[in-house]
């Protein structure tokens, strides 16, 4: 499983009312998905100024094969006339190894 964090590409800051809400994001990015994609769960979060912030969760055996499939899921998903780029792609397994080492008092 790895993790592929997108955004909307930047638009007008001084026009938040454009930002669409994170449900619409989700929603836009299941309609986009494709069976290959290997989709399985998202998540979604206004991220400031005027954006909004997507975690993809892809069911997929490789770091490459995980890349590609949000590309082309991402290139397929508008959401108010925008598109969403990719920002980085992190195995599921090292997340929760570093979530692990930060809860470690030691």
């Amino acid at each position: 499983m790895y993790l592929v964090s997108a955004r909307l590409r930047a638009a007008d800051p001084r026009t938040p009312r454009d930002v669409p809400h994170p449900a619409d994001v989700r929603l836009s990015l299941w309609d986009a998905a494709d069976p290959a994609d290997r989709l399985e769960h998202v998540y979604a979060r206004h991220a400031p100024p005027s954006s909004v912030e997507a975690v993809l969760f892809l069911a997929l055996p490789t770091l490459a094969d995980a890349e590609r499939a949000a590309d082309r899921l991402l290139a397929r998903c508008t959401v108010g006339g925008r598109r969403l780029d990719r920002w980085s792609t992190v195995p599921l397994t090292t997340l929760v190894e570093l979530s692990a080492q930060r809860a470690d008092p030691r």
